[in-house]
């Protein structure tokens, strides 16, 4: 037998037999699980209970939210330290205006301030070069 090659067992993709148990068993009471879901997010005490009961049956129904989303926001040119500058306040601005959500505008802070930091490193590489050769010529 060659090494690597896989031979007998379950096949690729079929649950182990517990977990086949264990589904069978939740699938059992799905429908009353969800049921009490719904009852949680009409009629729970705590606003804290109807909000993660309403998020639950969200994302059984319509699939779990993707983590973020395409943003389009217009902004100046970022080739610059002053474009970097300017499109951080047009983040900044956007979500004042609420068309950002603050979590969407740190992530968009983070690509800029890596731009930012590329720009810097290109500067500082620029003058150490124009340094090291002016040194050069004076020996």
């Amino acid at each position: 037998m060659a090494l690597g090659t896989k031979t007998g067992g379950r096949r690729r993709g079929t649950p182990n037999k517990a977990t086949a148990e264990v589904r069978a068993l939740a699938l059992t009471h799905a429908p009353a699980a969800v049921a009490e879901l719904a009852r949680l997010a009409v009629n729970a005490e705590s606003e804290a209970a109807r909000v993660s009961a309403i998020g639950m049956l969200l994302d059984r129904a319509h699939g779990k939210a993707l983590p973020g989303r395409l943003i389009k926001i217009d902004l100046p040119d970022t080739s610059s330290l002053e474009g970097i500058t300017k499109a951080l306040a047009a983040v900044v601005q956007s979500v004042a205006r609420g068309s950002l959500a603050p979590v969407e505008a740190s992530a968009l802070c983070s690509v800029l301030e890596t731009q930012r930091r590329a720009i810097e490193l290109s500067d500082v590489e620029t003058r150490l070069a124009r340094l090291e050769a002016a040194h050069g010529a004076s020996h």
